[in-house]
């Protein structure tokens, strides 16, 4: 991943400046906290860094170097053009962000074919030769295996920074073959000067705010940088020649293998599946409904083979632009029902009229927030084989929880023990609104708390009535956008009540 950028005082003329073209999301220090399933779902916003890259450096009349990966290769060529009409060198940056230090000797093939695949395209996009890398996040000390490997097809020098120590503070150190290395070298990631990026919730504060400082300091760092600096591209400054054209492309190799599904649309479900709705309930979720339309895409693709999916979104009262953003997003799809409540009734209230909304015989509802993965359902899908309800279970054996308040997490796992205690069932985890149900077990259930109490509530009535119940590990997630809901003085006071009904006997 990127590294933190240091701070860019007044640095010798001869400076080697370089940009890794990195979105603002693989900030190294969100690795231990933002799952990758995230990335998807975010938005890059790499053209917004990169412009702003592209702006200082014409104003002070400089050039660098950019280092572009293949994932950015292929999903924004022009970006890549972009930056070679203005001058600059094009580098080549490894795929993804990897261990590249800890790569297995057999992966470490295919990882330099996918390189090499990726110098050529950069190649055919930029008109020259590309004769640097630089793998865009740190690697750990225990020997740069991959720079004479890379040797052989052209890169005349490398730019990864290595932890070994060997280099100064704020600077890198750069290997280059058979040539004298620039006295200074410094690489900042675009997402860094790229002010207007979402602002996340979820994630340890401290993390957020070191992001948002080093965002706040970039962009001025780099303005003195150029100031005061004379910077040129690694090439210019390592003393290589002025780039040749790129060579012609060699015959055509073994087409690779084949990009993931969400590259292409997919097939159409055949019409003999079963069909499932997927119900999703929304209150005031403004932020993040472009992060749910890439996840719900993806989501239909991946149950293709298993299912024909549709999907039933309900307004439960939002006050914000929740309902005219889901128009604007959803409203021409023919595989989107969309549902208003004028006032909000509760989440419990706005599953149920999702499923009072279709006639398929499979149903899930899916958190709006996607605190949990909506691609479980994949794996939830064979266990509702024999039974009514499947819950998604952050308490199970195999499940998890990420950066969720740790009082909301003992109120959670206390409550679901009492309902667990009180039924005498094995169900570890109540309160979770991603499930899966066999529509015909709950449509037509009563529901005396139409909030949050309700998803436990249902569970009772099914386990009460000789339901069956079953449990998917799953890892629940902080949100990333918006705020929760939940009152949580009422929701304590409310599971106290439907406890002592449960134990009354009078939820059945």
């Amino acid at each position: 991943m990127t590294a933190r950028p240091t701070s860019a005082d007044a640095v010798p003329d001869g400076l080697a400046l370089g940009f890794d073209v990195t979105a603002w999301y693989q900030d190294p220090a969100f690795a231990p906290h933002l799952s990758r399933r995230h990335w998807r779902r975010l938005p890059a916003r790499l053209a917004e860094g990169v412009g702003q890259a592209l702006a200082a450096c014409r104003r002070h009349g400089s050039r660098a170097t950019f280092f572009v990966s293949g994932e950015v290769a292929e999903g924004s060529p022009d970006l890549v053009r972009a930056i070679a009409a203005a001058g600059h060198e094009v580098g080549l940056a490894g795929p993804e962000p990897c261990d590249l230090a800890g790569l297995a000797a057999a992966d470490r093939a295919v990882w330099l074919d996918r390189c090499e695949r990726t110098r050529r395209r950069l190649e055919a996009l930029a008109g020259a030769a590309v004769r640097g890398f630089r793998a865009p996040w740190p690697v750990a000390a225990g020997g740069a295996w991959w720079r004479a490997a890379m040797a052989g097809p052209g890169c005349r020098y490398d730019a990864t920074e290595v932890a070994d120590g060997s280099a100064p503070p704020g600077q890198l150190v750069v290997a280059a073959h058979g040539i004298a290395g620039p006295g200074a070298a410094r690489c900042v990631p675009t997402w860094a000067l790229d002010a207007g990026q979402p602002r996340l919730v979820g994630l340890p504060r401290a993390v957020l705010r070191g992001h948002r400082k080093v965002i706040a300091a970039v962009g001025g760092g780099l303005e003195r940088l150029l100031a005061t600096g004379s910077p040129r591209p690694f090439a210019a400054a390592l003393g290589l020649p002025a780039a040749l054209p790129a060579a012609p492309d060699p015959p055509p190799a073994p087409p690779p293998a084949p990009l993931p599904a969400a590259t292409a649309p997919p097939p159409a479900p055949r019409p003999d599946l079963p069909e499932l709705a997927v119900v999703v309930p929304l209150k005031d979720e403004e932020p993040g409904l472009p992060s749910l339309a890439v996840e719900l895409d993806a989501l239909a693709a991946r149950l293709t083979p298993l299912v024909r999916t549709g999907f039933v979104l309900v307004d439960d009262g939002s006050t914000d632009r929740t309902w005219p953003m889901l128009q604007e997003l959803f409203g021409s799809r023919s595989d989107v029902r969309l549902v208003r409540h004028e006032r909000n009734l509760g989440v419990a209230a706005a599953i149920r009229t999702g499923l009072g909304a279709t006639a398929a015989p499979l149903a899930a509802s899916i958190d709006g927030d996607l605190s949990y993965d909506p691609a479980e359902l994949e794996h939830m899908l064979p266990l509702l084989e024999g039974a009514d309800v499947v819950t998604a279970s952050p308490y199970h054996a195999r499940g998890g929880v990420r950066h969720v308040p740790p009082w909301r997490l003992l109120l959670s796992r206390a409550l679901s023990r009492c309902y667990r205690w009180l039924l005498r069932s094995d169900v570890r985890t109540w309160t979770s609104c991603f499930r899966l149900y066999r529509r015909a077990a709950v449509a037509d259930l009563p529901l005396e708390h139409p909030g949050f109490l309700g998803t436990a509530e249902w569970l009772v009535r099914v386990l009460r009535r000789g339901g069956v119940v079953r449990e998917h590990p799953c890892v629940l997630e902080a949100r990333l956008f918006g705020v929760s809901k939940m009152k949580v003085l009422r929701t304590i006071c409310g599971h106290l009540r439907l406890l002592w009904q449960v134990l009354r006997g009078r939820i059945s």
